[in-house]
């Protein structure tokens, strides 16, 4: 029985809101999860200590899900569970840390003949606070701030396939895909004018022409990047849907160490509602 009150939520569509996903599917996130909590978190507490100030795995995924979605402090969430920031700081931990192991997208990109067809890559920054070393290499100079990176790997059917290990925000696109797996030698990618030089690694690939003051784009190769921009657009509303979990979006306020982690399990979760 969940601890946490939740009969003010009075709609369904308040329910979306405040957790990202529908009702019926926080059900099958639950059930889904349910045999691995008994077995790696039930289990070993039935042995040795007293049970959760939070609940079980209902409020846990609730706890999670609200501060993904809603970004707000831990301080807050204990208020509404009468309960001190430590409990949900370790009642975070414990179902993140289960939900990326179950659910999350890992870095190697695994699909099937078909979907290796086709795939979008493109990556995202996130504003982190000011780093109290190495400032300098956390600074992206193209938002202007310290951010950190993250490369999503989608097919073409929507599906996310691979977050990358997150990156210092001064490090390249290119170089960022360059440290991670290989991309599945059969696949055509689809890439975005960051990854110039991706040729040399991938035969098959299209990437934006680049115009200069010397050389001017063509009217056929406008019309190109116009196409192409046009089907990459899918990553982009991927990365939109991962975003719409605030603490992907706004300042990242937790520890760097963590964050791929969350990254995962927020792809994993996009991924389980969207029915892959």
């Amino acid at each position: 029985m969940a601890k946490f009150n939740c009969t003010w939520l009075i709609s369904k569509r308040q329910f979306r809101s405040l957790t990202g996903v529908e009702a019926d599917t926080f059900r099958e996130l639950v059930d889904r999860l349910r045999p691995h909590w008994r077995e790696r978190i039930e289990a070993p507490k039935k042995r040795s200590g007293r049970p959760w100030e939070v609940g079980g795995l209902d409020d846990h995924l609730l706890v999670l899900l609200i501060l993904y979605r809603c970004a707000i402090t831990q301080d807050f969430m204990a208020c509404l569970y009468r309960t001190d920031k430590s409990t949900i700081s370790r009642s975070l931990r414990r179902i993140e840390t289960l939900a990326a192991r179950v659910l999350g997208v890992k870095r190697a990109v695994h699909v099937c003949r078909e979907e290796a067809e086709a795939l979008i890559i493109d990556c995202t920054e996130q504003p982190i606070q000011r780093p109290g070393r190495k400032q300098r290499c956390w600074y992206s100079g193209k938002k202007k701030r310290h951010t950190i990176k993250t490369e999503i790997v989608i097919t073409e059917n929507g599906r996310i396939v691979s977050v990358s290990k997150p990156a210092p925000g001064r490090v390249h696109d290119l170089e960022i895909r360059r440290r991670g797996p290989p991309l599945p030698s059969s696949s055509h990618v689809y890439a975005d004018s960051g990854y110039q030089g991706l040729q040399d690694d991938h035969s098959a690939i299209d990437i934006p022409y680049k115009k200069t003051k010397a050389s001017p784009l063509t009217k056929d190769e406008r019309a190109y990047n116009h196409a192409l921009s046009r089907f990459r657009v899918r990553v982009e509303h991927s990365i939109g849907r991962l975003k719409s979990f605030r603490i992907l979006s706004e300042r990242y306020r937790y520890p760097r160490s963590r964050y791929a982690v969350k990254i995962s399990a927020v792809a994993g979760i996009i991924n389980f509602a969207a029915g892959f």
